[in-house]
């Protein structure tokens, strides 16, 4: 099974958005919403990026992901009524618009299209975790990292360009960042990517997943 894609809000679906309501805007390492927090709106990310995990007990933060513009978050919780299962954090400058219900209603009433919208994100939320499960038992390290890399490429600006340090990737995928610095001079030394500074520069056709 391929990496599901996210759902994201297009560029004229965003100005609907902010023609409805403020953006609030967040500071870089700025909490946007906490784990146990209630689920009264959900949130889509209008500029910037957003790093959504989960702090341990011990202080130990883990990443699921790194959002970015268009994506939206939060809607299991919204939609479910449990608390937030996951902590969100700016990563670098951002700002984001929190949609509650009756923002949603008016969206609704204008594009009953939000309706499939946030249905095809519910059911892609699904479709990789069950990647996720699968990749789990199938695949070693390099390979998990070399579709993360891919699926993090095509979110770039340029399709290529992972910004992400080694700890973040490795908190990706559940791995030390020993073992992810292996699987990052595997896939170096078999010419998929090229390794930089706090970032990562995925080659064809690595960048291009089928």
């Amino acid at each position: 099974m391929a990496l599901a894609e996210r759902t994201r809000l297009s560029g004229t679906e965003r100005d609907r958005l902010l023609a409805m309501t403020s953006p609030r805007s967040f500071a870089d390492g700025q909490f946007v919403q906490h784990q146990g927090d209630p689920g009264d709106a959900f949130w889509a990310v209008i500029e910037g990026h957003v790093l959504v995990g989960r702090y341990a007990e011990d202080g130990a933060f883990t990443a699921f992901a790194v959002l970015g513009p268009g994506d939206i978050f939060g809607e299991l919780a919204f939609f479910t009524g449990l608390e937030r299962q996951v902590d969100a954090i700016a990563s670098g400058p951002a700002r984001l618009v929190a949609i509650d219900r009756p923002v949603l209603r008016a969206l609704m009433t204008a594009d009953i299209g939000w309706a499939e919208l946030l249905l095809r994100s519910l059911g892609r939320q699904l479709a990789v975790s069950l990647d996720i499960i699968d990749a789990e038992r199938r695949l070693p390290v390099a390979e998990r990292l070399a579709r993360l890399l891919a699926a993090m490429a095509a979110d770039a600006a340029d399709g290529m360009t992972v910004r992400a340090t080694q700890q973040q990737l490795a908190d990706l995928l559940g791995v030390s960042r020993v073992t992810l610095g292996a699987a990052l001079r595997d896939l170096s030394a078999r010419g998929t990517i090229e390794r930089g500074y706090r970032h990562v520069r995925v080659l064809p056709p690595l960048s291009r997943p089928a």
